[in-house]
């Protein structure tokens, strides 16, 4: 089934747009929720800093955790002095980050120092030569570049996979290809299966290598880290990932999504087919009236996430029906069992021509359907 990669990379942030309804009693924490969002250069957090927008710039210092998401985000300041967690569709990482940082994105471009480990999934994925990762580096991308200094073990699964930076610990490699540059230092052993023998240049400085031959061209083995495999492999940890989050956030209402979106299914199938089409539509017509522009740009964002948490908890759907079907003396439940099911089973719809692609936008119709509808109903009993 095609996705857009854009909106599936950008599934944490319309769910962790929510992060507003987490207890007040975060003294320390900082959350920001805005168009555009911006840590001036001047600026500082004394605490944890949640920051959502369409571009997140932080150029000043973190002084605890990051947490950010949106489309692109931009980290220029000199410390985050804990850990660091980014999804986005774009990441340009400048910032030192004192612990650990988790990027998932279409494209990272990575040029800071990492006092813990770090681990990336992307489309793209670059290690300028001035990024350090005191760690492991574990990498997930259709194309990567490392560049820079890793300390620790080096594990990347890809497509296209190019080093030319300085390894200190073991390398293990899985991948369509290897491409070891000219300013290669690999000091551990350098482990790699791939479809051909890497292409080393003879400025290069390895201590020793085993090469494993891996046959890409069959279907049977898509679910390898060939160009395809890698999409599932990341489309998986980024379904999983923001199924976890959304539940665990939104915990009070979670289980109530759920269990409209299958004791209702029908309704929620009309409901939100006619959503997905008519409020675009909507939206399209008001801009065309210049009184009714600030209606249609609030009606465009509140359909975005919506549309946002409806790709979210499809696979929460699905693992919780699944679950019922199995158990059907218990009710409908929702925990990381269910949600770990229904992850797994969205994949695979992947492997199933056309009747794969019908079954999984028909859930997404039902979970826009029971969001809208549950929405709904908490906001009239708020009034």
């Amino acid at each position: 089934m095609k996705k857009p990669q854009a909106l599936i990379i950008s599934l944490g942030f319309g769910l962790l747009t929510f992060s507003l309804c987490l207890p007040s009693a975060f003294a320390e924490t900082s959350f920001s929720v805005s168009k555009n969002y911006t840590l001036a250069r001047t600026a500082s957090t004394t605490g944890d800093l949640y920051a959502f927008g369409g571009n997140v710039t932080v150029a000043g210092n973190v002084f605890g955790d990051l947490v950010a998401g949106g489309l692109n985000a931009f980290l220029g300041g000199n410390i985050i002095s804990k850990n660091a967690f980014i999804i986005a569709d774009s990441v340009h990482a400048l910032s030192d980050v004192g612990e650990t940082m988790r990027i998932f994105a279409r494209q990272v471009v990575i040029s800071n120092t990492v006092g813990k480990d770090s681990a990336l999934a992307a489309w793209n994925a670059v290690l300028l030569p001035r990024s350090e990762v005191q760690g492991d580096l574990l990498a997930a991308a259709l194309s990567i570049e490392v560049s820079g200094k890793v300390n620790g073990e080096t594990h990347i699964v890809g497509g296209h996979v190019f080093l030319n930076g300085e390894m200190v610990g073991p390398v293990n490699v899985l991948a369509n290809s290897l491409t070891v540059g000219p300013q290669a230092v690999l000091r551990g052993p350098l482990t790699y299966s791939a479809s051909q023998i890497a292409t080393i240049d003879g400025g290069a400085k390895i201590e020793s290598q085993n090469f494993t031959l891996i046959d890409t061209r069959t279907r049977a083995e898509q679910f390898l880290p060939t160009i395809w495999g890698t999409l599932i492999i990341i489309k998986f940890v980024i379904f999983l990932l923001s199924a976890l989050v959304a539940h665990g956030i939104l915990r009070n209402i979670s289980q109530r999504f759920v269990v409209v979106g299958i004791t209702e299914a029908p309704r929620n199938l009309i409901r939100g087919f006619v959503l997905a089409v008519a409020v675009p539509i909507a939206i399209f017509v008001g801009t065309l009236t210049f009184v009714a522009i600030p209606f249609s740009l609030f009606a465009a964002v509140v359909y975005g996430i919506g549309a946002a948490l409806a790709l979210v908890y499809t696979p929460i759907i699905i693992g919780s029906l699944a679950w019922k079907g199995v158990y059907r003396s218990l009710p409908i439940t929702v925990n990381w069992k269910t949600i770990l099911v229904g992850v797994c089973l969205a994949t695979l719809l992947d492997y199933i021509p056309y009747l794969g692609t019908l079954v999984w936008y028909g859930f997404v119709f039902i979970s826009f359907g029971a969001i809208s509808k549950v929405l709904l109903d908490k906001f009239i009993e708020v009034r």
